[in-house]
């Protein structure tokens, strides 16, 4: 549940913010400009936003084959070389999207920004060591660059390295201390680090960076496992019910909901949780299980009353 959140649409996101924002807010990046080029960078342009817009619209083939328009039509012009790799990224064709980027970045050593994004493909083939490289020259060349870090960060956690993982995780918040996605992964972090205190803390910031009561259902999931690992198990059902309650019922958080209640010692509301979860999930098997285990305490509760 929790990596399908990371995850969702992180990809879209990425294109947005960078391509779209990043890329035509400083003007379009071309190769030294001569005027039979500017002619055929206006047509790129134009064939560059089409490709944005079918890759905002999850149409990749689309995408692709704007954006390979693009690039043939002006092949100065870098943005449309980085739109290009986004769409093969996005339609499958990894190694390809991989060759496009080293082009890019031979064409322009000195751009953090797509040694950043080299570092994200990287990490995402699961090719860590080229991930940390190309993180480490991102950093060289823009410090402040979050992006750079975050991706350090992550290579580094799965490592194992988990305090280098954190500080450069509060690295990247420095400039960007109210990102979601990055919060996100800092309390969890600290869950696996087993400071339960830190974890709650840094999700109660997250929590701030909503509207009050717009809070997703996954963060108050969250939230309620760390409050049952602090022992404060009232508070977890509590915030557990209100997840359920906002999001869609699920057999594992109806699970999940019973074991906390029946450790703050709410065995009938176990019980009905349990049941709600088997009326979705009849082969659910820890509900199952779990209670068949809650009837023989309750049936040994009721003979010791009588």
């Amino acid at each position: 549940m929790l990596k399908e959140w990371r995850l969702g649409q992180r990809y879209l996101l990425w294109v947005v913010w960078w391509l779209l924002w990043g890329g035509w807010a400083g003007g379009c990046r071309w190769l030294q400009p001569a005027p039979p080029v500017e002619r055929s960078l206006l047509a790129s342009r134009q064939l560059t936003r089409q490709a944005l817009s079918a890759l905002g619209q999850q149409r990749w083939e689309e995408a692709v084959n704007l954006a390979q328009q693009a690039v043939q039509t002006c092949s100065a012009d870098l943005h449309a070389r980085q739109v290009y790799a986004e769409a093969l990224w996005a339609k499958g064709f990894r190694a390809e999207a991989i060759r496009q980027m080293e082009e890019l970045i031979r064409l322009a050593p000195e751009d953090a920004d797509l040694q950043a994004r080299m570092a994200q493909m990287q990490l995402a083939l699961g090719h860590l060591a080229q991930a940390r490289q190309y993180a480490n020259q991102a950093i060289e060349r823009n410090p402040q660059l979050p992006e750079a870090w975050t991706v350090r960060a992550r290579v580094a956690r799965q490592l194992g390295d988990l305090r280098s993982a954190l500080a450069d995780y509060h690295r990247a918040l420095v400039y960007v201390p109210n990102h979601q996605e990055i919060l996100l992964e800092v309390a969890d972090l600290y869950r696996a680090m087993q400071q339960p205190e830190r974890a709650l803390a840094t999700l109660h910031r997250l929590a701030d960076t909503y509207a009050p009561g717009e809070e997703p259902s996954e963060l108050l999931y969250l939230q309620a496992l760390t409050y049952s690992e602090l022992g404060r198990f009232q508070e977890a059902v509590d915030l557990l019910r209100l997840a359920i309650q906002r999001g869609r019922a699920s057999a594992d958080w109806l699970y999940q909901l019973a074991q906390l209640q029946m450790a703050a010692g709410q065995l009938a509301q176990a019980h009905q949780s349990l049941r709600q979860a088997l009326a979705l999930d009849p082969a659910h098997q820890g509900s199952r299980e779990l209670l068949g285990r809650l009837e023989s305490l309750q049936a040994v509760q009721n003979a010791m009353l009588r």
